[in-house]
């Protein structure tokens, strides 16, 4: 320690020497301040070291690289400093106590006995008494003194740090931090024996230091979105222990050959051990439920010849002659036959046939004898109190909409009230069935939209969904597969099996997270209710989707890395370059949801749009040309 009490004495020497100046309470105290800027630079180091280290590793800290950011923290800004702080202290308490002070000349112990101003001795000034004793209230200046050199500059300093921790730490998980700003904060109580005057000027340069520090790290960077997405994308090492268990992982697959079989376990090993889902990261646990959402492929677009530059069009366009899609099982069926006839045996409905599943029930086709055409039934997977409870919201929340753009409901009934839904159990949603193909379907048949055919897919559904939000129901999982066009060309907004009403319980199938990943707004991804704004976020992907047959994000090769792209608000690299609403789609699907135009302004703002290109804005999604 007295090696280090005498370099610590010998760049505070160096530094009176260089400041030269006698200005209250005297330049030895000015030369300690100017040595606290350089001990408030230190955790800048650390923080520098943070992002060096995480431009290579990118934003999934391993065991080892935590141990590491962690240990930057706590020396640079914790051990480091105190070091400091206690080598100073002695260098001024032996002076004022009159003891040799290793590491000072003679004259310059002289010098420290000299003063500048009614402070007394220099010596006496930073060495005379500690932090512990500045506080006594019977001597009202050097109280006051204290809280503002001894508290109110640490508590500054410690901010700065926290600020500097953050900066180091953007796109990236944040939690090191608090090994920067927490230690920083505890010097003000390991400090309490050191020199008050010392230390009070300590942390007048440490304050100062920190807050240049702030400029530094800003000037070292951030990993790049790329190395951010790859650490992202590819999975962590684990130990062995924290493997989930092949009961587990039927999550995860998805693809149509049957899954591999796992060597068969003694049954006590059947299970994963207590505590250790809690040790694996959340993006890892919300990923998992993401997987058994498909997203919605890639597909090329087909070449299609320039279109003539925008002229005043007299009328409609007529559809362009495409050979028939073939039609999506889950949503177009030709209408049964004998529509309008009694049902035998008084049942009211008779089944069709299954057309698919869409959130969290199975969809029939059925002819609804009451009514006299078909209808579409949902049922649950599984009858429950949870599951019904869902159906019945679902059901309030939509027989609250009108728009020509958004799916009606009928009827809600339970399946045991009817002979004719006897294979289905539970609460039946009787909904309008819609004859037609979805938005997915028509790009990956028929290439993707021009703008006009986008414009008013687009405002349509922004009006369904404006509507929607004005009775307090979100979507929730907007995408090219809920946007069906029917054979006359309108576009509706199905499949509100996930919808919910603002202020309902939120009811997540033990705590699944909804949506599909592709078309998944960030805040969403990261745990956050869906809002307006956030639907907007998933139109918008739609319909960008619909001008360039990709996400777009870009394609991800599973649903996992799909919801960790959203999470990390990966950059939106396949936006239409030369579509007329690029600018308008870049608001739609802006980060911050805060900013983000509301559905009502999108619809408004694309009615104007097509009027000018002079068209009509309830056309066919069919016809139109490319407008630049």
């Amino acid at each position: 320690m007295d090696a280090l009490t005498a370099l610590v004495a010998g760049l505070v020497a160096s530094l009176r020497a260089g400041l030269a100046a006698d200005v209250c309470p005297g330049g030895w105290p000015w030369a300690v301040s100017a040595l606290g800027i350089g001990v408030g630079l230190l955790p800048t180091a650390g923080a520098v070291g943070v992002v060096l280290l995480r431009k290579r590793i990118g934003s999934r800290y391993g065991a080892g690289e935590s141990v590491l950011l962690a240990l930057a923290g706590l020396v640079s800004a914790g051990l480091l400093p105190l070091v400091a702080f206690t080598a100073t202290g002695r260098v001024f308490r032996a002076a004022a106590l009159g003891r040799d002070v290793p590491g000072l000349t003679d004259a310059q112990v002289a010098d420290l006995g000299t003063q500048a101003c009614g402070a007394g001795p220099q010596s006496t000034y930073l060495g005379g008494y500690s932090v512990a004793a500045a506080f006594d209230p019977s001597d009202p200046l050097r109280f006051g003194l204290a809280v503002v050199l001894l508290v109110g500059f640490p508590l500054v300093a410690a901010l700065f740090v926290a600020a500097q921790a953050r900066l180091a730490l953007r796109r990236g998980p944040s939690w090191p931090a608090k090994f920067f700003w927490l230690p920083a904060l505890a010097l003000t109580v390991l400090t309490a024996r050191t020199p008050a005057g010392s230390s009070g000027h300590l942390w007048i340069g440490v304050a100062t230091g920190a807050f240049l520090g702030i400029a530094v790290v800003l000037m070292a960077g951030t990993p790049s979105r790329e190395v951010v997405r790859r650490s992202l994308a590819a999975p962590a090492p684990r130990p062995p222990a924290r493997r989930p268990e092949p009961s587990r992982r039927p999550l995860l697959r998805r693809d149509p050959a049957p899954p591999v079989s796992a060597p068969p376990r003694p049954p006590a090993q059947a299970s994963p051990a207590p505590g250790v889902a809690a040790q694996r990261s959340w993006s890892d646990r919300m990923a998992e439920r993401f997987a058994a959402r498909t997203p919605e492929p890639p597909v090329v677009p087909q070449p299609r010849t320039a279109a003539p530059a925008l002229a005043p069009q007299p009328g409609p366009v007529p559809p362009r002659a495409q050979p028939p899609a073939p039609r999506r099982p889950t949503l177009v069926a030709p209408a049964p036959p004998g529509a309008g006839a009694p049902v035998p045996g008084g049942a009211r409905f008779r089944l069709v046939r299954r057309l698919g599943s869409g959130g969290f029930g199975r969809v029939w086709l059925a002819h609804d004898a009451r009514l006299g055409h078909p209808v579409a039934l949902k049922a649950a997977h599984a009858p429950d109190t949870e599951t019904e409870e869902r159906i019945r919201r679902e059901a309030r929340a939509l027989a609250a909409v009108r728009h020509p753009h958004c799916v009606r409901i009928h009827d809600l009934v339970p399946a045991a009230s009817d002979p004719g839904l006897r294979e289905l159990e539970g609460m039946v949603i009787v909904m309008e069935y819609v004859e037609g193909a979805s938005l997915g379907d028509l790009v990956r048949t028929r290439g993707v939209l021009d703008d006009v055919a986008a414009a008013r897919v687009w405002s349509g559904i922004a009006g369904a969904l404006d509507a929607a939000h004005a009775r307090s129901v979100m979507h929730r999982d907007v995408k090219p597969g809920n946007v069906v066009v029917d054979q006359a060309g309108l576009a509706h907004l199905i499949d509100f099996g996930i919808a919910r009403r603002t202020g309902d319980s939120t009811m997540t199938m033990a705590g699944f997270v909804l949506g599909t990943p592709d078309f998944l707004a960030p805040e969403v991804a990261c745990g956050e209710r869906a809002t307006p704004a956030s639907d907007a976020w998933q139109l918008g992907a739609t319909i960008s989707y619909a001008l360039t047959g990709h996400p777009p994000r870009g394609g991800h090769p599973d649903a996992v890395s799909g919801l960790r792209a959203a999470a990390v608000g990966a950059p939106l690299t396949h936006l239409p370059q030369g579509s007329a609403h690029l600018a308008l789609l870049r608001a739609a699907m802006d980060t911050d949801p805060r900013r983000r135009p509301s559905m009502r302004t999108v619809q408004g703002a694309l009615e104007e749009w097509l009027r000018r290109a002079g068209v009509r804005p309830d056309g066919p999604v069919t016809a139109g040309a490319r407008v630049r």
